[in-house]
């Protein structure tokens, strides 16, 4: 049933897990040590000793997981016939194609926010006419809320994934006080409610049938299914019944209440199912998804029973020199390949400038002297992407191309083209923005300034007006109409800013902001927290990037012609990565930069500060650096000093 050809030396801990008859098995691996690897080479050994390979399920969080997984079929040496008949995919496709058999194929599913924006933003105008009647005062958004729709469906991502609301039982009652009480705001959970009630045809369990669909969405309806009183199958058309001799879960660190509901589940269905579940409980990122360690640890024990818990300890990623602080940090056994040569470095960057030499010397040794060498495999792992408008400030003028994961660029941010908006009409420069840049831009300068336009009786025509005006037209009227229209604070605020602004003295930039209030104004259209401080931060960032510039309009003109800078070195397929540490789980590079592990803002207690700092320090296979200001060292770096 497989080939002869298997391309690994396989240790002693792998071989115990394939060799393992334990009908419950979680192995605990450490970073960059072939969990997929792994997890492919047993379901090999369950097909030798005669598994059906149709009835082996192998699920993971992700596409790449999913990809990693079909890829490591040939690696452990699977013909190319038996990984075919192996059932793959993520848990968000399997339970999609189970609620078919329930729904038939009607429910669009959607996979960017784009897609779902018009429902979010229909939730919030219905939201907030309902909270305002019951709570006046404590639904926060104002406009439209369209800046707050991407971490509004990252939030709902985590009420779903850790199914907040129906843990709190049939009682619960949506307040202030209750909201704060599960960890979420009132405007989100106000929201969040609406737009299921647009999303589906029934809340809190009640009915059956989506409208459409987003990213974890099956998940969680089927899940809710799962735990409905009354749900529309019974246990001979039971939608989780798939004659699985095996389920193999990859990425089990990602779990929630949901996937986890969904496996217990699937287990208890499919009577005499194995399973193997593979993760590393340290990079457990509790906001993303509602991820909960709680599964790799005493969870699976309580709700399905104690499994056989077998180690993964060496890392095939990086050497001796960081798996030893790794596993000082973590606290557990870390073991590397003697071949792997690695190296940890720790640098003292007290400005921006003093970073930038770092990372500039970083790409100056990748290049060499060939300056169309690789440069993806340099990445610089963020903790607040809110702080590299100065960085990537400093790369655009050095000429070095950089892309960002996770995060939009400064060039893009809404709150810097809202704040350049503002300032080209101050100063009336003529320099227009970039086409591509414009849109974004009036619709930036829209959401802050609020306001419906004259003869425009909703916020969806005025939308379709500041869409199709020109740049003249936006900024010589639409835009004073809806300073016009928009609360008379808001408006005294932002014409005060641009009277500021209208010397074109620079060093009255700051007075500018701070006449503008921009703090303030971004707790007005976003939701969570974190956005607004990452807003404070881009501006305090631009702040220095202007002490640069003698004008207002040189900056501005530098601005625009950085928006062309940026837009070419898109075509260029060797870029420096930029990326927050969340979306850095599950890729590896050469040399990883991790800047600012400061104490006071990089070593809380809270446990996902532990588990951000693990990731990113993993990710590296040659080289990590780790910088920190003179004397603010996080107490993080204590292990990587021994």
């Amino acid at each position: 049933m497989t080939s002869s050809r298997v391309i690994w030396k396989w240790t002693d801990e792998q071989n115990a897990i394939r060799a393992s008859r334990s009908n419950r098995i979680i192995v605990e691996a450490n970073a960059g040590a072939a969990k997929t690897t792994t997890a492919a080479f047993t379901i090999a050994g369950l097909i030798e000793r005669g598994a059906n390979p149709k009835k082996i399920l192998s699920l993971s969080f992700t596409r790449p997981g999913v990809k990693a997984f079909e890829a490591a079929f040939a690696r452990v040496g699977l013909s190319r016939d038996i990984a075919r008949q192996l059932p793959v995919g993520t848990v968000e496709d399997f339970c999609a194609s189970r609620l078919q058999r329930l729904e038939g194929s009607g429910v669009r599913r959607n996979e960017r926010a784009e897609d779902v924006a018009r429902a979010v933003i229909a939730a919030i105008a219905v939201a907030r006419e309902r909270a305002e009647g019951r709570f006046p005062g404590e639904f926060s958004l104002h406009g439209s809320g369209e800046l707050a729709v991407e971490g509004l469906l990252e939030e709902f991502g985590q009420i779903k994934g850790s199914m907040a609301l129906q843990r709190a039982g049939e009682y619960f009652s949506l307040t202030p006080q209750t909201a704060s009480d599960l960890g979420f705001s009132f405007t989100t959970l106000s929201v969040f409610r609406e737009y299921e009630r647009e999303r589906t045809a029934f809340l809190d369990g009640e009915g059956e049938q989506a409208r459409f669909r987003y990213q974890g969405d099956a998940t969680y309806d089927l899940a809710r299914l799962l735990l409905s009183d009354d749900p529309p199958f019974s246990s001979e058309n039971h939608p989780l019944w798939v004659g699985a001799e095996a389920v193999v879960f990859d990425e089990m660190h990602d779990c929630n209440w949901a996937i986890f509901t969904v496996l217990k589940t699937l287990l208890e269905v499919n009577d005499g199912c194995a399973f193997l579940g593979v993760g590393d409980r340290d990079q457990v990122i509790h906001a993303k998804d509602g991820a909960d360690s709680y599964f790799m640890k005493d969870g699976f024990d309580i709700e399905i029973g104690e499994p056989k818990r077998l180690p993964l300890t060496l890392t095939h990623r990086f050497g001796e020199s960081l798996a030893r602080p790794l596993g000082s940090f973590s606290g557990k056994a870390y073991a590397a390949n003697k071949d792997r040569k690695s190296a940890v470095e720790i640098k003292v960057t007290n400005t921006t400038e003093e970073l930038l030499y770092v990372v500039e010397e970083a790409a100056r040794s990748r290049r060499g002297l060939d300056e169309d060498s690789d440069l993806q495999d340099l990445a610089v792992l963020l903790r607040h992407p809110g702080s590299t408008v100065e960085l990537e400030h400093f790369l655009i003028v050095k000429g070095l191309p950089y892309e960002t994961i996770g995060f939009k660029s400064f060039l893009e941010r809404p709150e810097i083209l809202f704040i350049r908006m503002l300032l080209t009409v101050a100063v009336d420069l003529q320099a227009k923005f970039d086409a591509g840049m414009l849109l974004a831009a009036k619709r930036a300068t829209w959401q802050f300034v609020g306001g419906v336009l004259p003869g425009a009786t909703t916020a969806g025509e005025t939308e379709k007006i500041v869409e199709s005006a020109t740049e003249e037209n936006f900024r010589s009227f639409a835009l004073h109409d809806l300073l016009r229209a928009t609360e008379p604070r808001v408006s005294e605020r932002i014409l005060g800013a641009m009277a500021l602004a209208s010397n074109n003295n620079i060093a009255d930039f700051s007075k500018v902001i701070s006449a503008l209030g921009i703090n303030e104004m971004a707790r007005r259209v976003f939701v969570r927290g974190s956005d607004v401080e990452e807003v404070e931060s881009s501006i305090s960032g631009l702040l220095s990037v202007a002490k640069r510039y003698a004008s207002i309009d040189s900056l501005l003109n530098a601005l625009l012609q950085y928006d062309y800078a940026a837009k070419s070195k898109k075509q260029k397929e060797s870029r420096i990565v930029l990326s927050t540490i969340e979306s850095s789980k599950g890729l590896e590079f050469d040399h990883v930069i991790v800047p600012g592990v400061n104490a006071g803002s990089f070593d809380g207690k809270n446990p996902d500060e532990r588990n951000l700092f693990y990731v990113a320090t993993s990710r590296a296979r040659n080289l990590l650096t780790i910088t920190h200001a003179t004397e603010r060292a996080s107490r993080f770096l204590a292990s990587f000093r021994q």
